[in-house]
């Protein structure tokens, strides 16, 4: 049973169960984030520096979500975590390209090949992915 409050007349029953799916997406940001960031873990007993710490992690993740989003986010079926990786793997090359725009933009062009390259999911005949769900809503425009 799904329960909205979106009119039958610009939603199907079909487009609101692809819906449904998507919200399960944000929920695998927000694990992303929680158990890759660490955020549950700081290496002080001092509350101040704990506290310092955990908005340092927030920081860094808005920074690698706003990599993603800047190198490949376009693509429906790429994989978060894959790109989360690829991400954390160019934070030297980012931190060194700081303050040099050129040097900045080759190594994002350089983060877009990689994830365009490995940041990808595997297509599934049996249970489609959500993204394969949003590219047959879509007339297969993806």
């Amino acid at each position: 049973m799904l329960i909205t409050n979106v009119p039958a007349a610009l939603l199907s029953l079909e487009e609101a169960m692809v819906v449904m799916r998507l919200r399960w997406q944000i929920e695998l940001l927000f694990k992303l984030w929680k158990s890759h960031g660490h955020l549950d873990e700081w290496r002080t007993a001092n509350p101040a520096r704990i506290l310092c710490e955990v908005y340092a992690k927030l920081l860094a993740l808005v920074l690698q979500q706003w990599m993603i989003v800047a190198s490949g986010w376009g693509d429906p079926e790429r994989r978060l975590f894959k790109a989360a990786q690829v991400v954390r793997s160019s934070a030297a090359e980012l931190a060194s390209a700081y303050g040099h725009e050129g040097q900045f933009v080759t190594v994002l062009l350089t983060m877009a090949r990689v994830l365009k390259r490995t940041a990808r999911m595997n297509k599934r005949r049996t249970t489609p992915t959500t993204a394969q769900r949003l590219c047959a809503l879509t007339e297969g425009s993806c």
